[in-house]
């Protein structure tokens, strides 16, 4: 495997004593810098041999990183997975969700290798866990191992791969994390099993304006570019750019390997304006803590939109990830004159694999009055960053104007598009309660400015309780207040395409008397075709909860118990399957003659089956299930075997 040529992290603070007096390349810097044990690990799924990846370390997921590298397993359920080096199993996890069955391994070097989406332990390992199991008659568990009770050798079979949990497809899981719990990137450990020398590919740049006086194109907002391929690993972007002022750059890329039809994330962006680095990112590690950082590291609004993932090439406000270097500026670029800019964006993969996209940027502090576009555009408002821009009802010339409160503001067009005149203002000053451009009328159902930091607001028979880790940056809040038709009560809570770090406490207290009941609960109803049980805890006649999204919500009654199905059984094991059309399944419980019965549940498949900690022990008397939703309905299935 090739050198990284983008820099380790544990470099980080010697670069950041020189990279802005010497304008040192990082790339250069980077050689040779890495010092993981090549050859310390055995590749985990057929060791030896040509295998593939199905996600590399880095890729961009819904709310988080993907840690480690999914390796393909043939399609199928059942390969062996072998320890990746001696050690002692020192952590077992069973359920249902996440990473499903999951083996982890401590070695005598400090790493930890975890294997997760596992079909079946090894026996000595599955016996081990049945007895954890059986003590604490749960179905679910997280146990820490003693370092002495399932020691383990470089080679050893500790499982059969397969599809538990969360995966979306046969594969194994694998990780190796140090002794602070970091995931690190395998592929810097030198597996030989795993070809690629295809160099990533640019797909399209973003840049955003950063402030109401910046323009890109002209405009206020964020305009697309698609790259266009020059020569194997180098683009161009053939449009004509002009800026003035504070920008962001922000780019969609993907990764191929040798011989595989998957798309991976890239590992490494650099960044260059006229020669000199203006933000350098290099995913090498990161702390599981970190992961929900992604929100604020990729352009959230397009992701939910659209499903892209942008990544930016500056730091936003609020985003503590801690891979990054940039300029004083945090990566974000400043034009403030009429030259034209180079800029040069590099990206790398984990095996040194490179690709880059050079462009100009041409400065321009005379804003042209109207711009033409093949489209014209629609009456409607949107805000950036702290900047709300309204365009208007076509052929209209005249000043918006600005309600707030018991006072009126007008604004003067900042310019046009085609015949529709576009409007600017800063929000920081004040928030309208509804503007008038033309024949356009915009409410914003602001209610207030909300800082990062610990607030309580008050709203009728809403309140919302933010803590000091709920915003990544300051929110302008908007709630629609409860809407009531056909007896169901909504409410909104600006909209999905804002993202928050923590969550927010909501108190919520119906209008309705049939929605305070105790079978009554939250619901996401962002998406138009479904609705996502959200929960909450009834305190007096209040519905209490922490939200972990912005949007539109609801409360409904579930009063349906959950469906089960016997399906089959033998002496050894009986099957069902169990679906829930609420809230969903919350607890599974059997019990043989009284005694407790563990019951495997595979959501994907709706499965559930039974296995004895006591290989000779047989189903035979009174067998009862019970199975409960999130709502607490219940239902029971007897049968004597």
């Amino acid at each position: 495997m090739k050198t990284n040529p983008c820099l380790p992290v544990k470099s980080v603070k010697y670069i950041l004593s020189v990279l802005y007096s010497t304008c040192l390349s990082l790339s250069i810097l980077a050689q040779g810098l890495g010092d993981y044990p090549k050859g310390y690990f055995m590749f985990p799924i057929k060791p030896g041999q040509r295998n593939y990846l199905s996600a590399n370390m880095g890729e961009l997921r819904p709310n988080h990183f993907h840690g480690g590298m999914d390796i393909k397993t043939d399609g199928q359920i059942g390969l062996a997975v072998y320890a990746a080096a001696q050690g002692y199993v020192s952590r077992i996890r069973v359920s249902t969700y996440g990473y499903g069955n999951t083996i982890y391994i401590t070695h005598p070097n400090g790493y930890v290798t975890v294997y997760a989406h596992l079909d079946r332990f090894s026996a000595f390992i599955n016996t081990y866990t049945l007895e954890q199991l059986y003590a604490l008659e749960q179905t679910d568990i997280d146990i820490l191992v003693p370092p002495t009770a399932l020691p383990v050798t470089k080679g050893q079979i500790i499982a059969k791969s397969g599809n538990t949990g969360g995966s979306g497809g046969p594969h194994l899981h694998f990780e190796i994390r140090d002794l602070q719990e970091r995931v690190l990137n395998p592929a810097l450990f030198g597996f030989s099993e795993i070809v690629d020398n295809i160099k990533p590919t640019f797909d399209k740049i973003a840049i955003r304006t950063m402030d109401m006086d910046s323009r890109v194109n002209d405009e206020v907002g964020r305009a697309e570019f698609t790259a266009q391929y020059a020569s194997p690993g180098k683009y161009t972007i053939a449009t004509p750019i002009t800026a003035k002022g504070l920008i962001g750059v922000e780019i969609k890329v993907h990764d191929k390997m040798n011989d595989t039809h998957n798309s991976y994330g890239i590992n490494c962006i650099e960044l260059k304006v006229d020669g000199k680095e203006v933000f350098y990112h290099n995913l090498e590690t990161y702390a599981f803590h970190e992961s929900r950082y992604i929100n604020v590291h990729i352009d959230y609004e397009t992701y939910i939109l659209r499903k892209q993932y942008f990544e930016k090439c500056y730091v936003a406000d609020g985003n503590n990830l801690s891979f990054y270097l940039m300029n004083p500026l945090h990566g974000k670029i400043s034009i403030r004159d009429s030259a034209a800019h180079k800029v040069e964006l590099r990206i790398y993969d984990s095996n040194g694999n490179q690709s880059m996209l050079n462009f100009v940027i041409k400065g321009k502090q005379n804003q042209s009055p109207k711009i033409v576009k093949t489209t014209p555009p629609a009456p409607d408002f949107k805000i950036f960053e702290n900047t709300l821009r309204i365009i208007g009802s076509a052929n209209y010339t005249g000043n918006a104007t600005l309600y707030i409160k018991n006072k009126t503001k007008a604004l003067a067009p900042a310019y046009f598009i085609n015949q529709s005149p576009v409007y600017i203002h800063d929000l920081r000053k004040e928030l309208p309660d509804s503007s008038m451009a033309g024949t356009y009328k915009a409410v914003y159902d602001f209610v207030d400015m909300i800082a990062p930091g610990r607030r309580k607001v008050v709203m009728d028979n809403l309140t919302l309780q933010f803590s000091d880790s709920t915003l990544f940056d300051t929110l302008y809040l908007q709630v629609k207040k409860h809407l009531i038709i056909n007896g169901i009560e909504t409410f909104e809570i600006n909209n999905p395409t804002q993202p928050v770090y923590g969550p927010i406490g909501v108190v919520f207290c119906p209008e309705i008397a049939a929605n305070k009941n105790e079978r009554c609960y939250f619901y996401n109803i962002n998406n138009s075709v479904s609705k996502k049980y959200e929960g909450g805890v009834w305190s007096e006649d209040s519905l209490v909860h922490n939200l972990k999204y912005l949007g539109k919500f609801t409360v409904i009654k579930d009063s349906i118990p959950p469906v089960i199905t016997y399906k089959s059984n033998t002496t050894k094991r009986i099957n069902f399957s169990i679906f829930d059309q609420g809230s969903g399944i919350d607890s599974i419980r059997a019990t043989l003659n009284g005694k407790w019965v563990m019951m495997y549940y595979e959501h994907k498949s709706r499965l559930i089956w039974s296995e004895f900690k006591d290989p000779t022990e047989v189903l035979k008397g009174e067998f009862i299930l019970e199975v409960i939703d999130k709502a607490g309905n219940k239902s029971l299935y007897k049968k004597t075997l």
